[in-house]
């Protein structure tokens, strides 16, 4: 595969000056060019240029996740099987072969596949979703306070077979929440009657509101998970008889699992390196060029 280059480059950095096979994630922007092409490119300072077996080795790592601040999430696999499907769409020349048909693109999808099901899947995340969905398995229903971005991003991991109560001020702004989630409830928060086992908070919410809350409902939360930034020792020293986790304590349980995860990803990597090797090799043998990879 000498002929397969791929520039890595933060998004925060300008945007390449030349080549129009470019993908853009919120963590990265990767520009996929060839040997010729590459001299016509800027590169700058911080750019990570990889080629061949590097570059098959590196774009596997990011499909599956281990380049992520959530390890093994699965969004970035979605969204370039997206950005080929596209490409492949349009009437757009490509500088390099990114034929969703071809056998170095169905290679990694494979290798991606497999090495999720076999090393990642069933490891959970450091993320508040996965967090939350182990520490509230035996729960059967949960309230959140809250129907925001952070909301959205942990309803997949904790909807399943559970009870899920959703306090907001104005129920009109979050009707697409049922839409997708038929079993959830939306209710104001100022007409609520009870909570749910466990309470989630997941939106700013002044103190006192929220004591005066707890304290005038018939039925209060077994536990309280406060993801809020700031008012949490406040919360503990006015409730003492229902069990709390604060921020910080989430993010203590994220460092535990960091170096768990850290340790399972040095091995997924010594895999990856191994197939795409083992990969190179029977592919070596091409009589008419890069299109015989086709």
């Amino acid at each position: 595969m000498e002929n397969l280059v791929i520039i890595n480059r933060s998004p925060q950095d300008a945007n390449f000056n030349f080549g129009q096979t470019i993908w853009k994630t919120c963590l990265r922007q990767i520009n996929f060019t060839n040997q010729y092409d590459l001299k016509k490119i800027n590169l700058l300072p911080s750019d990570l240029v990889l080629s061949d077996e590097k570059a098959l080795i590196f774009l596997t790592e990011v499909l599956c996740g281990l380049e992520s601040p959530v390890f093994g999430e699965t969004e970035v696999f979605g969204q370039f099987k997206k950005f080929v499907f596209d490409l492949n769409s349009s009437s757009s020349d490509f500088n390099i072969n990114l034929n969703q048909n071809s056998k170095w693109i169905q290679f990694i999808y494979n290798l991606v596949k497999n090495i999720r099901t076999d090393y990642i899947t069933g490891l959970g995340s450091n993320s508040y979703g996965s967090t939350l969905r182990k520490l509230t398995h035996g729960n059967q229903s949960l309230t959140f306070i809250g129907a925001g971005q952070l909301v959205s991003e942990i309803l997949p991991w904790v909807s399943k077979n559970k009870k899920i109560q959703l306090l907001v001020r104005d129920t009109e702004k979050h009707v697409d929440i049922i839409k997708t989630y038929k079993e959830i409830s939306i209710e104001k928060i100022s007409s609520l009657k009870s909570f749910n086992q466990v309470l989630i908070i997941a939106a700013p919410i002044d103190n006192n509101d929220l004591i005066s809350l707890i304290a005038n409902v018939e039925k209060k939360p077994d536990f309280i998970y406060d993801l809020r930034d700031q008012g949490f020792e406040g919360l503990k020293q006015n409730i003492k008889n229902i069990r709390m986790l604060s921020l910080s304590d989430f993010f203590e349980i994220f460092n535990n699992d960091k170096i768990k995860f850290e340790l399972i990803k040095t091995e997924i990597k010594k895999i990856i390196a191994q197939k795409v090797f083992d990969f190179n090799q029977r592919a070596e043998v091409r009589p008419l060029g890069w299109d015989d990879l086709c």
